[in-house]
Parts: structure tokens; sequence; C-alpha cells
């Protein structure tokens, strides 16, 4: 399934997450489209796909930390194409 994936923290947990995102890795059932950092700060973008398993171990390590907003998403235009390639 194609999703969205917006995560967020607290500015006093960037460090932590910070260090954590530096030697993690995604769940092999998820499949990174693109990624974005909010340049305001405390917040990624991800367009991925995912399963159900997938959603689980995603989350399993940062949900202690990050609050998540996932949803499904229809790729359109340039974007269906990097969906698709």
């Amino acid at each position: 399934m194609h999703l969205m994936v917006i995560c967020s923290w607290n500015p006093e947990d960037d460090r932590e997450v910070r260090t954590r995102g530096a030697n993690w890795e995604w769940p092999s059932e998820v499949k990174v489209h693109f990624e974005l950092y909010d340049l305001q700060g405390c917040r990624t973008i991800y367009a991925v796909d995912a399963d159900e398993k997938g959603l689980i171990a995603m989350r399993a390590k940062w949900s202690d930390i990050l609050d998540f907003e996932i949803f499904p998403v229809f790729p359109i235009g340039r974007t269906k194409e990097i969906f698709e390639g």
C-alpha cells in the first residue's frame, strides 16, 4: 500500500531522534520512495510502500519518542513515476 508517513517530535527530543536515526535502518517490509526533512525542525515526511507488518516494524522502535501520522495516498504525475519505478 502507498503511504505518506509524517513523524514529528518535541524539540527537547531532537538530539535523541538524531542519535537513534544515525544507526537505524528501515525494516525490510518497508520500501521508502523518498524522505524529506522539514527545515523548520522536528518533523520528517516519508513516502513508502508497506503492509501491516511493515508498519508495525517501522513504528516499534520509535513509538516512545515520535508521533506518527500515517495515511494512504494515490500518487499522480511525476510522483507516480517514482512509486512505479
